[in-house]
């Protein structure tokens, strides 16, 4: 009786800390996309596309986000992101038959496509 206790004492225990950590979580993520959504320069992409690859690539050889702040958003598992990324492109008049990634929002202005954007980076962040 006394082994029971203890072992529905810690699992009670182990689902509460469980429950915390997940609400932190939870909390923090919300509190970063609300500043997120003010940034200047945002990267929308996938972990599946092979465009997006090239454009991290050449990120990280470049240090590109330690120049430029850029905040990252992944598309492809997260709704939110996703659809501030349609909005995003309405405000640049990019149809969504014309939409895909890698998609740079550089303070009102937009870029689609490896190519696009790499070559920003090279003018602006060399």
């Amino acid at each position: 009786m006394k082994k029971n206790f203890i072992v529905f004492t810690l699992l009670l225990f182990l689902g509460f800390s469980l429950s915390a950590c997940s609400l932190n979580s939870k909390l923090n993520n919300s509190a970063s996309a609300t500043k997120v959504s003010d940034a200047k320069l945002v990267l929308y992409y996938s972990t599946t596309c092979p465009h997006c690859k090239i454009v991290e690539q050449y990120m990280d050889e470049n240090k590109i986000q330690a120049k430029s702040g850029i905040v990252m958003k992944e598309v492809s598992g997260d709704k939110a992101n996703a659809q501030e990324l349609v909005a995003k492109a309405v405000t640049c008049n990019i149809s969504q038959n014309d939409l895909g990634v890698p998609f740079l929002w550089n303070d009102g202005k937009c870029l689609v496509g490896d190519k696009d954007i790499v070559d920003f980076f090279k003018t602006q962040y060399k």
